[in-house]
């Protein structure tokens, strides 16, 4: 399953740390967003790893899963390799879906 995981993390230390965790297991496509690919227990468990990052009275961290099964086109509204791009579309009718061109 895929899931659409951000943040927003208030110290520049906690940041770092946040954001290092995340590339371990996950892509970046954009600053603080990334596409994580695994089960949920697996989300989870990279979940509780972030919790002990963060401080959770000024931090946010937030996953969202991410429906496959509508065909969408690519779309890459910035600089970076066509090839891989990724779009994300938001639509009351069908959710949260993510496309990627190959």
């Amino acid at each position: 399953m895929r899931f659409i995981v951000a943040y927003d993390i208030c110290h520049p230390r906690r940041l770092k740390q946040v954001a290092k965790r995340l590339e371990q297991s996950a892509v970046r496509v954009q600053k603080s967003v990334f596409l994580y690919e695994g089960s949920r227990a697996e989300l989870n468990a990279v979940c509780g790893d972030l919790m002990t990052l963060i401080d959770i009275h000024e931090d946010r961290v937030q996953a969202w899963g991410v429906h496959e099964s509508h065909p969408t086109s690519a779309l890459d509204g910035a600089m970076g390799h066509p090839s891989h791009a990724l779009c994300v579309a938001i639509s009351p009718a069908i959710g949260l879906v993510l496309g990627s061109e190959e």
